[in-house]
Order: structure tokens, then sequence, then C-alpha cells
């Protein structure tokens, strides 16, 4: 009796990994369809993820929501990795933002993953990318 119940306690009192924290630059179709992919999957996922922003450069986007997440102006990105201790930035090549190159420079000295995706891969692809650079991540 014994042996089974201590069989079954690491199933059932297994710790979950702590969320690895997300900033997605750009609010186009791409990267609303992976947060939305991502977030759906969240309960499932052996990683749980946090999305803390969105970037956009578009003045009538700042402070909005999108997934109930707050869209933000690039300028405030590097703030925002440092404040939240984000994880990873994402975005996806060909989206329409444009971030100016001393606010890339800022964001590189965050020392932050910066994952670049393909607007050709499947959300799926995208999605195990997306995964695998949490398992990388030692934190």
């Amino acid at each position: 009796m014994i042996n089974a119940l201590t069989s079954l306690l690491p199933k059932y009192f297994k710790r979950r990994p702590i969320p690895k924290k997300l900033i997605f630059v750009g609010i186009d179709y791409l990267c609303f369809a992976l947060s939305k992919s991502l977030l759906d999957q969240n309960k499932q996922a052996r990683q749980p993820l946090n999305i803390i922003a969105f970037i956009d450069d578009e003045p009538w986007n700042n402070r909005t929501l999108v997934h109930g997440v707050t869209v933000f102006s690039p300028s405030e990105v590097s703030a925002l990795i440092r404040k939240h201790d984000v994880d990873i930035v994402i975005q996806v090549e060909g989206e329409s933002i444009k971030i100016a190159d001393n606010i890339w420079q800022d964001i590189i000295k965050t020392q932050v993953s910066i994952i670049t995706l393909d607007k050709h891969q499947g959300l799926k692809q995208m999605q195990e990318i997306v995964y695998k650079a949490c398992e990388n991540i030692k934190k």
C-alpha cells in the first residue's frame, strides 16, 4: 500500500516549470496567430509561457490589448525586458513593424534571447522553435 502511494506522489505533486516570459514584436496576423496558439496550449505544454507585451509602432495601437496583453511602443521594449526579466523576444520576418537600430542595440545589450521566425514556416513549426528556445534558457 505504501509503495503504491509513493509511486503516485510524483505524478500528482510534480512541480510545473516557471513560465518563460515572452515579448512579441508585432501584432500582424502571424504574431497574433502564434501567440494565440501558444496561449491555447499553455495548460498542456511542458513549458508554460507568459506573454508580457506586444510591440507595435503604430501610435493608435499603443496601450490597446491583444489576447489580454498590452501593446507598447518600440521605445519601451528595453525597459520592459529589464522590468519583467523577459526570457525571449520573438519577431516574425516580414512583419510590418520597424524598430530603429539604436533600440535593437539596447535590446541586444539586455542579453535577452531573440528569435526571428520565417514567415513561411507553419504555426506548429514556429511553436516548436519557441519551445526549443525556452528549453535552452537556463534561469
